[in-house]
């Protein structure tokens, strides 16, 4: 009995110098992601709470070059791209999906935040979820151009690996959440047409994709929407 209990003893101390080695090692890692982690997101509650932290992060970082926050934006992350004409959309005639590679869970999760804060008369249950590969959301017919665009946002935010989907007998397009800008949705119609959505124009009265072929999108699998067909 006194050998088990030697035997175990030995295996904690391993285990709490390996802890200890971890979070001398990686200390300034660590408070630095805590840190970055802390940052006042209106998607997300509990870091309105945190974001004290996150402002002694960014005091710092502003008066003694500390470097503690994760700089990923460009200069021009409150601009909308320019474009070359306006595509019109049957927007209520067509699906809306979203494609997202998270679990059922976690799709659940983000459309339950979306909804405390989304402008349409919409509920829970009005959202069909298929557990397939990517996870699938057939959204509501009645959500609005601006709730769909603005749940396609939330999403991406999220999980890097997601995409919005309009498809109706007009008109097929993918979208996501552009990662160099904060307010611009990006994607390109299934004809190689590339455009963006700005999220804070009028989305319910301009309901048209803003087209410009020198935007950067990255390439869908359009076999995800013709497998669900």
């Amino acid at each position: 009995m006194e050998l088990i209990l030697y035997i175990f003893a030995v295996i904690f101390g391993f285990l709490l110098i390996g802890l200890f080695y971890t979070l001398l090692k990686d200390f300034r890692e660590i408070v630095h992601s805590l840190i970055n982690r802390c940052k006042p997101d209106f998607f997300c509650p509990i870091t309105w709470f945190l974001s004290p932290i996150w402002l002694i992060g960014f005091v710092l970082d502003n008066l003694f070059g500390f470097d503690i926050l994760v700089k990923n934006r460009k200069n021009n992350q409150l601009e909308k791209y320019p474009s070359t004409k306006n595509l019109e959309m049957d927007f209520e005639f067509g699906d809306k999906l979203i494609f997202s590679n998270t679990s059922k869970r976690n799709i659940e999760s983000l459309i339950k935040e979306f909804l405390d804060f989304c402008d349409g008369n919409l509920r829970f249950d009005n959202f069909n979820i298929k557990n397939t590969k990517p996870i699938t959301v057939l959204c509501p017919n009645q959500i609005t151009f601006y709730d769909f665009n603005i749940l396609i946002q939330h999403v991406c935010n999220k999980v890097k690996e997601s995409w919005g989907i309009f498809n109706s007998r007009n008109l097929s397009y993918y979208s996501y959440s552009d990662e160099n800008t904060i307010h611009n949705i990006v994607g390109q119609t299934i004809t190689g047409q590339k455009f963006s959505i700005y999220t804070l124009d009028d989305l319910y009265n301009e309901k048209y994709l803003k087209l410009n072929q020198d935007l950067s999108v990255k390439k869908f699998d359009w076999s995800f929407v013709q497998h669900r067909n």
